[in-house]
C-alpha cells in the first residue's frame, strides 16, 4: 500500500506544511495520530514507532506525502523551474544527456531525471553527496528504470510538477490533491 498526497504550501512553510500534511495522510489511513517523526543521518525521515514508512518532498508551492507499508523515497520539482544547462553533464549519466540533447524539452526531461535520482538517494537514505550522474536511468512513462537495481520507479506530471516515487514494489497509485483547514489538511 502507498498514499500520496499533495496540497498547497505556505511561503516558508515547506518542512512544517509538509509534516502537518503527512499527519492528516497517517490519520486517515491508519486512523491513529502520527508517531514521532525521526530523521536518518543522511536525513531520510522515519516513523520512530510502528510499520509504516513515509516520504517527504516540498517546493516553494507544494508539499509532497507518502505514506507506505514498504521504505519509500519522494521527490518532486516545480516543471516550471529555471535549470541551468551546465548542470546537465553534471547529474546525467552518458544516455540520460544524450536524451536530454535531443530533447525538444531539455529542461523538463532534466527535472524528470532529478526528480528520480533524488527519490532513489531518498530512498536509501544516504543522502546526495557530489553528482548523481552514476544512477542511469531509461524512461517508460509512467515508469521508469534504474539501472542495475530491482526498485521501482513511478513518474508523475501533475499540478506543474515532476514527482517520483521509488520503492521496493509499487501499486498503482495516484496523488491525491488536499487542502489546508482551520482544522488541518483535509481531501479537496
Amino acid at each position: 500500500m502507498v498514499w500520496l498526497a499533495a496540497a498547497p504550501t505556505r511561503p516558508g512553510q515547506g518542512s512544517a506544511d509538509a509534516r502537518g500534511l503527512l499527519a492528516a495522510l497517517y490519520r486517515r489511513h491508519t486512523g491513529q495520530g502520527m508517531p514521532t517523526l525521526a530523521r536518518q543521518p543522511g536525513g531520510k525521515p522515519y516513523f520512530a514507532q510502528g510499520p509504516w514508512h513515509c516520504g517527504i518532498s516540498h517546493t516553494r508551492e507544494m508539499v509532497f506525502c507518502a505514506l507506505a507499508a514498504w521504505p519509500v523515497g519522494l521527490d518532486a520539482e516545480p516543471l516550471n523551474r529555471r535549470v541551468n544547462p551546465n548542470l546537465a553533464k553534471k547529474v546525467l549519466s552518458p544516455q540520460e544527456f544524450a536524451q536530454w540533447q535531443a530533447s525538444p524539452a531539455p529542461g523538463e526531461l532534466l527535472l524528470t531525471y532529478w526528480t528520480l535520482k533524488e527519490a532513489a538517494v531518498k530512498y536509501s537514505g544516504q543522502g546526495l553527496a557530489g553528482y548523481p550522474n552514476h544512477l542511469s536511468f531509461a524512461l517508460d512513462y509512467p515508469q521508469a528504470r534504474l539501472a542495475g537495481s530491482g526498485l521501482r520507479f513511478s513518474l508523475w506530471r501533475w499540478q506543474g510538477h515532476a514527482i517520483a516515487l521509488c520503492a521496493p514494489c509499487l501499486p498503482d497509485c495516484q496523488p491525491e490533491l488536499w487542502l489546508p483547514g482551520p482544522e488541518g489538511f483535509h481531501p479537496a
